[in-house]
């Protein structure tokens, strides 16, 4: 964001160091959000169980990937990398991600980070010591990702209005059909250090219940859903892309 002029210059020297060109979005700012946009943006009658109302932060981050998506749409590249400002990257990221680049075009997305190991399947060695592959389990966060650009001119129309924060509704691949593949371990992650660190979880944990019991139950709810929508789709999961580029 704007305002964050420190993230933007620490992940851009993070880019540099790789030898990568990039183009700086700004971020959608929640302070600059008004009822009209919010309105226009959240879905008032979700399908899909919530277990929150959306915070203002998480509005503002699900429109700026939006507004990303949109501009890669609009681009004549075939895909592209989407990097948060809270960004480091590990050993070999430039090696994998030009691996993935000269690859398979046999997915709609990447996810570059993952917060815990996840089951894989299908798995791909990768020459540059990565492997990548499929989960049925999407990772949480959108720190990194590779995605086309017919995926990401669906995506800036399909997931408008939403009621999910951005990481959640990606992982809903039953609903999207997008084929998400999941490089392992994690080509990058968000920046530990609390100066230059994301203000999303803060924002998301202002919204909770203020109840340890009503958070509970509410997170089994959400997971057990999950849990029934992945095996109850399973016959149709997005193994190869749906959308060619």
């Amino acid at each position: 964001m704007d305002r964050h002029p420190e993230r933007l210059r620490i992940s851009g020297a993070a880019l540099d160091s790789l030898g990568l060109n990039f183009q700086r979005l700004a971020g959608v700012d929640y302070r600059e959000l008004d009822p009209q946009t919010i309105g226009a943006a959240v879905d008032k009658t979700p399908a899909a169980m919530v277990k929150r109302q959306l915070s203002p932060g998480e509005i503002a981050c699900f429109l700026s990937h939006i507004k990303v998506w949109r501009a890669i749409a609009e681009s004549s590249e075939d895909m592209a990398w989407v990097f948060e400002d809270d960004v480091s990257f590990c050993a070999n990221a430039r090696t994998a991600m030009l691996e993935i680049e000269s690859g398979k075009r046999d997915w709609d997305l990447v996810r570059l980070y993952s917060h815990k190991a996840l089951s894989l399947e299908r798995i791909e060695p990768m020459e540059c010591g990565y492997s990548i592959g499929l989960s049925r389990k999407i990772p949480m966060s959108t720190i990194g990702y590779a995605i086309s650009r017919p995926a990401a001119d669906f995506l800036s129309r399909a997931m408008v209005p939403f009621s999910l924060p951005v990481d959640s509704a990606l992982k809903q691949w039953w609903d999207h059909g997008l084929c998400t593949k999941v490089v392992a371990p994690s080509l990058c992650e968000p920046r530990k250090d609390t100066a230059t660190a994301s203000t999303l979880d803060a924002s998301r944990a202002n919204n909770k219940p203020k109840s340890l019991v009503d958070r509970f139950v509410l997170n089994l709810r959400y997971q057990f859903e999950q849990r029934r929508m992945r095996h109850g789709h399973a016959a149709r999961f997005p193994d190869r892309n749906r959308f060619d580029w």
